[in-house]
C-alpha cells in the first residue's frame, strides 16, 4: 500500500514572516499603550502634588493673615529670604529658624512653596521641584492695591508629560500642555 504525499509538510517561510510582521505590530501597539499610561499616570501625580502646593500655600495665607497682602510677590529664587522656619539642609542637624515679622513670613512661605526648601546638596524636597514648569502666581482679586484681609486670587501653573494634541495626530502648540489651577480665597 502506498501512502499519498502529503502537501502539509509544514509552515512554510512566508507564513512565518507574516505571523512575525502581525505579532510585532500588535506588540508595538501595546507598548506605546503602556508608555501613554506610565506619562498618564505621572500627570495624575503631579496633579496630586499640585492639589497638595496649592493647599499649601493658602494655609499659609490663611495662618498670617494679618500680613496677607504681603504675599503678593513673586519668588525669586535666587534670592533667599530671612529662614522663617526649621529645615534640614541636608548638611547639618537642622537649620534653624529666626523671629521673624509677619512680613518676613509671607515672604519665607512664597519663597519655600514657590522655590522649595533650600538644599545645600541638591536634594529637593518640594512637592514643587516635582512640577515640571511649575509657576506660583498670587495676585489681588479686588485690582491693583490689596490690604490685609482682601481676597487673594492663586494661581498655579504647570506643565503636563501627556499632550493631548499629539495624542491625536495634530500640530503641537506652545501651551498645548499647561495646566492652570486658579481660585480666589479670604485670609
Amino acid at each position: 500500500m502506498t501512502k499519498g504525499i502529503s502537501s502539509n509538510k509544514g509552515l512554510t517561510l512566508i507564513e512565518v514572516l507574516v505571523t512575525i510582521v502581525i505579532s510585532s505590530i500588535g506588540l508595538m501597539g501595546l507598548l506605546s499603550l503602556q508608555m501613554h499610561s506610565l506619562r498618564a499616570t505621572q500627570d495624575s501625580g503631579s496633579r496630586s502634588q499640585a492639589i497638595w502646593l496649592f493647599n499649601d500655600i493658602v494655609n499659609r495665607i490663611r495662618a498670617n493673615e494679618g500680613a496677607s497682602a504681603s504675599y503678593i510677590q513673586p519668588a525669586n529664587c535666587a534670592l533667599r529670604p530671612t529662614v522663617c522656619s526649621n529645615y534640614n539642609s541636608g548638611l547639618a542637624v537642622g537649620v534653624a529658624a529666626v523671629q521673624c515679622t509677619p512680613v518676613q513670613m509671607a515672604q519665607w512661605d512664597v519663597y519655600e512653596v514657590s522655590c522649595g526648601a533650600p538644599r545645600e546638596i541638591g536634594v529637593n524636597g518640594n512637592n514643587v521641584t516635582r512640577l515640571p514648569g511649575a509657576q506660583l502666581t498670587i495676585a489681588c482679586a479686588n485690582g491693583a492695591v490689596c490690604n490685609n484681609g482682601d481676597p487673594l486670587t492663586i494661581t498655579l501653573n504647570w506643565r503636563a508629560k501627556v499632550d493631548g494634541r499629539q495624542l491625536a495626530g495634530g500640530v503641537r502648540r506652545a501651551n498645548d500642555n499647561l495646566l492652570t489651577s486658579t481660585d480666589t480665597m479670604t485670609p
